[in-house]
Protein backbone atom coordinates (compact mmCIF):
# COMPACT_ATOMS: atom_id res chain seq x y z
CA UNK A 1 0.00 0.00 0.00
CA UNK A 2 3.03 2.39 -0.08
CA UNK A 3 3.07 3.13 -3.49
CA UNK A 4 -0.63 4.90 -2.41
CA UNK A 5 1.30 7.14 0.34
CA UNK A 6 1.20 11.04 0.07
CA UNK A 7 4.05 12.40 -2.60
CA UNK A 8 6.21 15.45 -2.02
CA UNK A 9 3.88 17.49 -3.63
CA UNK A 10 0.52 16.98 -1.88
CA UNK A 11 0.04 20.60 -1.51
CA UNK A 12 0.19 21.68 -5.35
CA UNK A 13 -1.83 18.51 -6.32
CA UNK A 14 -4.14 19.57 -4.30
CA UNK A 15 -4.59 22.34 -6.03
CA UNK A 16 -4.67 21.05 -9.13
CA UNK A 17 -7.36 18.87 -8.11
CA UNK A 18 -9.69 21.82 -6.65
CA UNK A 19 -9.22 23.93 -9.82
CA UNK A 20 -9.46 21.05 -12.33
CA UNK A 21 -12.33 21.97 -15.26
CA UNK A 22 -13.74 18.60 -15.49
CA UNK A 23 -13.87 15.49 -14.21
CA UNK A 24 -11.86 13.77 -17.27
CA UNK A 25 -9.01 16.20 -15.77
CA UNK A 26 -9.10 15.08 -12.36
CA UNK A 27 -9.53 11.40 -13.34
CA UNK A 28 -5.71 11.96 -15.61
CA UNK A 29 -4.61 13.53 -12.76
CA UNK A 30 -4.89 11.06 -10.45
CA UNK A 31 -4.05 8.20 -13.01
CA UNK A 32 -0.58 9.88 -13.51
CA UNK A 33 -0.15 10.30 -9.65
CA UNK A 34 -0.80 6.98 -8.33
CA UNK A 35 -0.98 4.34 -11.15
CA UNK A 36 -3.15 1.38 -10.81
CA UNK A 37 -5.07 3.01 -8.20
CA UNK A 38 -8.36 3.22 -10.65
CA UNK A 39 -9.43 -0.54 -10.87
CA UNK A 40 -13.04 -0.02 -12.68
CA UNK A 41 -16.62 1.41 -13.07
CA UNK A 42 -19.89 -0.20 -12.16
CA UNK A 43 -23.20 0.86 -13.07
CA UNK A 44 -24.81 0.78 -9.29
CA UNK A 45 -24.77 -1.16 -6.38
CA UNK A 46 -26.51 -4.96 -6.80
CA UNK A 47 -30.52 -4.99 -5.69
CA UNK A 48 -30.12 -7.23 -3.34
CA UNK A 49 -29.16 -4.34 -1.07
CA UNK A 50 -31.06 -1.56 -1.16
CA UNK A 51 -29.73 0.58 1.40
CA UNK A 52 -26.55 0.89 -0.93
CA UNK A 53 -28.96 2.70 -3.50
CA UNK A 54 -30.70 4.55 -1.06
CA UNK A 55 -27.64 5.94 0.81
CA UNK A 56 -26.12 7.15 -2.62
CA UNK A 57 -28.80 8.71 -3.81
CA UNK A 58 -29.38 10.64 -0.24
CA UNK A 59 -25.85 11.85 -0.61
CA UNK A 60 -26.28 12.87 -4.15
CA UNK A 61 -29.15 14.93 -3.41
CA UNK A 62 -27.44 16.55 -0.74
CA UNK A 63 -24.63 17.65 -2.71
CA UNK A 64 -26.85 17.94 -5.00
CA UNK A 65 -25.90 15.54 -7.62
CA UNK A 66 -27.41 12.68 -9.50
CA UNK A 67 -25.39 9.16 -8.87
CA UNK A 68 -23.13 8.35 -11.56
CA UNK A 69 -21.23 4.97 -11.26
CA UNK A 70 -19.32 3.25 -8.45
CA UNK A 71 -15.88 3.99 -8.82
CA UNK A 72 -13.64 0.87 -7.93
CA UNK A 73 -9.95 1.70 -6.43
CA UNK A 74 -7.03 -0.33 -5.45
CA UNK A 75 -6.87 -0.62 -1.33
CA UNK A 76 -5.37 2.46 -0.32
CA UNK A 77 -4.36 3.04 3.26
CA UNK A 78 -6.67 4.96 5.80
CA UNK A 79 -4.16 7.96 5.98
CA UNK A 80 -3.44 8.59 2.42
CA UNK A 81 -4.77 12.38 2.40
CA UNK A 82 -4.49 13.06 -1.23
CA UNK A 83 -6.56 9.66 -2.65
CA UNK A 84 -9.00 10.92 -0.09
CA UNK A 85 -9.45 14.05 -1.83
CA UNK A 86 -9.50 12.43 -5.11
CA UNK A 87 -12.65 9.89 -3.63
CA UNK A 88 -14.05 13.22 -2.25
CA UNK A 89 -13.86 15.02 -5.53
CA UNK A 90 -15.45 12.15 -7.21
CA UNK A 91 -18.10 11.76 -4.72
CA UNK A 92 -19.46 15.52 -5.18
CA UNK A 93 -19.91 14.80 -9.04
CA UNK A 94 -21.81 11.89 -8.19
CA UNK A 95 -19.98 8.73 -7.88
CA UNK A 96 -20.20 6.73 -5.26
CA UNK A 97 -16.02 5.39 -4.43
CA UNK A 98 -14.96 2.15 -2.93
CA UNK A 99 -11.91 -0.31 -2.66
CA UNK A 100 -11.74 -3.44 -4.30
CA UNK A 101 -11.63 -5.39 -1.27
CA UNK A 102 -15.39 -4.02 -0.43
CA UNK A 103 -17.05 -4.58 -3.72
CA UNK A 104 -17.47 -6.92 -6.82
CA UNK A 105 -18.80 -6.76 -10.12
CA UNK A 106 -21.69 -9.20 -10.14
CA UNK A 107 -20.73 -12.02 -13.06
CA UNK A 108 -23.81 -11.41 -14.73
CA UNK A 109 -25.00 -8.08 -14.56
CA UNK A 110 -21.69 -6.00 -13.70
CA UNK A 111 -23.31 -4.31 -10.84
CA UNK A 112 -21.59 -3.67 -7.50
CA UNK A 113 -21.88 -6.64 -4.78
CA UNK A 114 -20.45 -6.27 -1.15
CA UNK A 115 -17.38 -8.84 -0.53
CA UNK A 116 -18.28 -11.56 1.68
CA UNK A 117 -16.45 -9.56 4.71
CA UNK A 118 -18.77 -6.34 3.63
CA UNK A 119 -21.88 -8.34 3.69
CA UNK A 120 -21.11 -10.28 6.96
CA UNK A 121 -20.79 -6.47 8.70
CA UNK A 122 -23.93 -5.31 7.20
CA UNK A 123 -25.92 -8.67 8.47
CA UNK A 124 -24.97 -8.53 11.47
CA UNK A 125 -25.86 -4.60 11.72
CA UNK A 126 -29.23 -5.74 10.50
CA UNK A 127 -29.40 -4.67 7.61
CA UNK A 128 -31.71 -6.29 4.75
CA UNK A 129 -29.44 -8.68 2.98
CA UNK A 130 -29.68 -12.12 1.08
CA UNK A 131 -29.73 -15.30 3.64
CA UNK A 132 -26.53 -16.05 2.14
CA UNK A 133 -23.29 -14.57 0.73
CA UNK A 134 -23.16 -15.02 -3.18
CA UNK A 135 -20.87 -13.24 -5.86
CA UNK A 136 -23.88 -12.79 -7.92
CA UNK A 137 -26.94 -10.98 -7.31
CA UNK A 138 -29.96 -12.93 -6.25
CA UNK A 139 -31.69 -12.52 -9.87
CA UNK A 140 -28.54 -13.57 -11.45
CA UNK A 141 -28.69 -16.73 -9.89
CA UNK A 142 -32.11 -17.65 -11.04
Amino acid sequence: MAKYTDPENTVDLLLKIKNSPTMGVVKNLMDETFPGLFITVLPSFCDDYPHLNKNWETICNSIPTTPKQIMILDNYPEDATLVKAFAECFTTAGFAVRRKAEYIPCEKCGKAVPSESIYTLFKEKGFSVPEQWSQYCVKCTK
